[in-house]
């Protein structure tokens, strides 16, 4: 099992269709949806996602081993996390499509769920190269959306993390990230 956790910090709940990158910047959080599930003409289901969004205290949970309607455009996979968003419920967490489950929570608590997981690790272009390091099969992965993490997330996370990761020389984007993470990971036949 592979996690990936998005804290998307632009995001606040507002989802329009026909602007995702002025929507706190949904695009992003769905490239890396897309990125973190998406084979082509496939899904991996051996992944879960997990989209934090601190301005809302809200955590998305994708599993892809359930998912339906999941389509690799951005904009059906914005109307996906709307729905979720329209659909949310402070009192519990609710299953709002197949394998999209929403509830409220904190950083601390999501990180709870990704070291059940495996061991966790934070990405980060100041980390120990991807390819030096030995990974865990069952392993975690933290990074931030175009906002680093402030000090209070990132203590959180160094916490708990096993140890912090590059995946290159260069800053990408992070749904670029999660796919390096995969590619590295399938060619070890983790």
């Amino acid at each position: 099992m592979r996690a990936f956790l998005l804290i998307g910090h632009k995001f606040s709940g507002d989802v329009n269709l026909n602007d995702l990158a002025g929507s706190g910047r949904i695009d992003v959080i769905t490239r890396c949806i897309n990125a973190a599930t998406f084979l082509s003409h496939n899904i991996r289901r051996d992944v879960l996602f997990f989209a934090y969004f601190p301005k809302l205290y809200v955590r998305l949970k994708i599993d892809a081993s359930r998912v339906k309607y999941l389509n690799p455009d951005e904009r059906s996979t914005a109307a996906l996390i709307r729905n979720a968003i329209v659909n949310y419920s402070p009192e519990r967490e609710i299953r709002t499509s197949p394998g999209f489950y929403i509830k409220k929570a904190t950083l601390e608590d999501i990180l709870d769920e990704l070291e059940s997981v495996g061991k966790l690790y934070y990405l980060r272009e100041d980390g120990e190269d991807l390819r030096t390091m030995e990974i865990e099969k069952d392993a975690s992965f933290v990074l931030s959306d175009s906002v680093n993490l402030n000090d209070e997330e990132e203590r959180e996370v160094m916490r708990r993390a096993e140890g912090i990761i590059s995946v290159g020389p260069k800053s990408l984007l992070s749904s670029h990230v999660i796919t390096i993470i995969h590619n590295e990971l399938d060619r070890r036949g983790l």
